[in-house]
């Protein structure tokens, strides 16, 4: 997802400059046009690979398809983006940069461009989108099963003759909240697409977007990337790792309230010292008091 956000972003800064967009040859047009929107497909087919992963492991329980096919996610998804998208090289009639909108400028009948970007385009995204909302409900349903009507899990011990009896213990409260939090970190992966491609896909079905839809249908995919990240590092699998670094950090910062107390300690005691040596601790009435509660003790 790295590489198609680096080429998104940098085929977006070009868009940024009117007189470079202005300048270009047709052919460079759509080549722009041809890597951003290959670029959108191929993160969408990476996501609906995270939604084949999630039902081929979660839903289902057959880990053993999902491990061989996991190494070709990538390829398959750079392959079917660019290719699905290549036509927008050589389909329409024209393409022009509008310098007044700074958006391309397609030359084509409005039938015809509707149903060729569907085909090319925005029909694989909707059909993505839908298949990870439903792959996330059925994540739902399955998690709520396997904690409400599922609730003690089982635990094989060998007795003396050898056998491996089924013991049911039941799931502690701690268990349960863990398992519930693994799954709904896990449901950030097919969420996140959904949450920014949907207002694309808003766009591109209406007639007549307004200007802040075309905005947000500008702004809000090119933090998809960053929210990929954030769910990357609430992965499960880095629990380990992240309490060890929070345990790390608790240490270190005891050990600095620790350090600023003694030395907080000590500034008093020469404080002290310092006021007696001096003769004014003496003549305080709260220095007699103490001198006179210390010689009767």
């Amino acid at each position: 997802m790295a590489v198609c956000d680096i080429i998104y972003s940098v085929c977006q800064i070009c868009t940024f400059n009117n007189a470079f967009m202005t300048g270009l040859p047709e052919i460079n047009l759509r080549v722009i046009h041809w890597l951003m929107s290959a670029s959108v497909l191929t993160v969408a087919f990476l996501s609906g690979c995270i939604g084949i992963d999630l039902m081929l492991a979660v839903v289902s329980h057959s880990t053993r398809i999902a491990n061989r096919i996991r190494p070709w996610y990538e390829v398959a998804s750079f392959f079917l983006g660019f290719v699905i998208t290549h036509p927008f090289l050589y389909l329409y009639k024209s393409v022009q940069w509008a310098e007044v909108a700074q958006i391309f400028h397609i030359y084509a009948k409005p039938a015809y461009y509707k149903m060729t970007s569907w085909l090319t385009m925005w029909g694989w995204l909707f059909s993505i989108c839908t298949f990870l909302f439903l792959i996330m409900c059925a994540t739902v349903l399955k998690m709520h099963r396997e904690l409400m009507g599922k609730t003690s899990y089982i635990a094989r011990s060998k007795d003396a003759e050898g056998f491996t009896p089924y013991e049911h213990t039941p799931m502690s409260k701690e268990r349960q909240r863990y398992i519930r939090s693994v799954c709904i970190r896990i449901l950030a992966y097919p969420l996140i697409p959904i949450i920014t491609q949907i207002w694309v896909l808003a766009a591109n079905m209406t007639s007549e977007a307004p200007m802040w839809l075309y905005v947000m249908a500008n702004i809000v995919p090119a933090i998809q990337g960053v929210l990929n990240f954030l769910a990357f590092t609430a992965n499960p699998a880095w629990d380990q790792y992240r309490n060890k670094l929070i345990k790390k950090y608790q240490v270190m910062r005891q050990g600095r309230s620790a350090s600023a107390s003694a030395a907080t300690s000590n500034e008093n005691d020469s404080g002290f010292s310092r006021l007696v040596e001096d003769g004014t601790m003496c003549n305080s009435p709260s220095a007699s008091s103490l001198q006179f509660n210390v010689e009767k003790c």
